[in-house]
């Protein structure tokens, strides 16, 4: 005769992500509602915006998390689970609201664009720690820390996703050698700003830091992103064909992501302030329009393709 399985108390990794997949809709159908009556708004505000999705996604989950919504979002209802704590209680506004914070921070700062005088601070450190040891931290435990289930936000608030209709049941430990884990990714966060930072200040990183500056001077432009490389094509008539190029990712002000004279007026200042450009074989300007408030963004963008020799005619 075989033992029947008793299902688990706490809810398994894909009921989890799928509860998180439907909030994440949800929040997203108000953040795109928000970005269509006040896009200009959020577009002025640059990465401040992401306050606002952050602000508006803590306020969902802190309350509807908490006791106030028996421990359950839309899509936890959904799913049929909810959060607690060890006891299979209810947890607290204040605890729900510590809870989504530590899982959402990283990932609000992650990608944003910040200031130079940011970048090559020492607050670098502390967003590297926040960012990429949280970021790292959370994936890793939310896969691989299969007896409790707990990512990082659990664990730091003591909290429990658990299956609603199922009794509650005796809960094992965090394997102890995730938690060296975890150590590592934040070690190795806090260290590799030292080496971005020194890998910045050399050529032709430096170059490209020069060419940001002067573009961001622009009162158009919000942003900038500066990067060279070299594409490789291959076909059975040519044969393989290397293309070298320096390119441009160019956030504006406003919409005009299809004025060519602008996008020629960029080249330029990259010629100028980077010769080594005139070794390239293209020069592309990817101007871009939109928002990003971390549960929605919006963009439109437009790519522009000049050729470096034929621009010194317009020096």
């Amino acid at each position: 005769m075989t033992e029947e399985i008793q299902p688990r108390w706490i809810s398994g990794f894909w009921r989890r992500i799928g509860a998180l997949i439907v909030d994440t809709i949800i929040l997203g159908i108000i953040g795109q509602g928000l970005g269509f009556f006040l896009e200009e708004l959020l577009v002025e505000i640059g990465v401040w915006g992401r306050l606002i999705g952050f602000t508006i996604a803590l306020v969902y989950f802190g309350i509807l998390n908490s006791e106030i919504g028996n421990g359950q979002t839309l899509g936890k209802k959904l799913l049929k689970i909810r959060v607690v704590d060890l006891s299979g209680e209810l947890i607290s506004p204040l605890k729900s609201f510590l809870r989504y914070s530590v899982l959402a921070i990283p990932f609000s700062l992650n990608g944003a664009p910040f200031s130079d005088n940011i970048m090559f601070s020492f607050v670098i450190y502390i967003l590297s720690l926040f960012v990429f040891g949280g970021l790292f931290s959370i994936i890793y435990l939310y896969i691989f820390n299969r007896v409790t289930r707990q990512s990082l936000h659990d664990i730091t608030t003591g909290t429990y996703v658990v299956n609603v209709a199922i009794e509650k049941q005796p809960v094992g430990n965090v394997w102890k050698p995730h938690y060296v884990v975890v150590c590592l990714f934040c070690i190795a966060a806090l260290v590799a700003p030292y080496f971005t930072s020194s890998l910045a200040k050399q050529e032709p990183f430096s170059d490209l830091f020069k060419i940001r500056t002067q573009l961001m001077k622009n009162q158009v432009v919000k942003n900038a992103t500066i990067l060279y490389g070299k594409s490789t094509f291959s076909s059975t008539n040519s044969g393989t064909t290397e293309t070298k190029y320096v390119s441009a990712q160019i956030h504006l002000s406003r919409d005009e992501t299809s004025n060519e004279e602008l996008a020629k007026s960029f080249a330029i200042s990259i010629v100028k302030n980077y010769p080594d450009a005139l070794d390239k074989d293209t020069i592309n300007i990817n101007l871009i329009y939109g928002f990003d408030i971390g549960i929605a963004s919006r963009w439109n963008s437009h790519g522009h393709r000049f050729i470096p020799a034929e621009l010194l005619t317009s020096m």
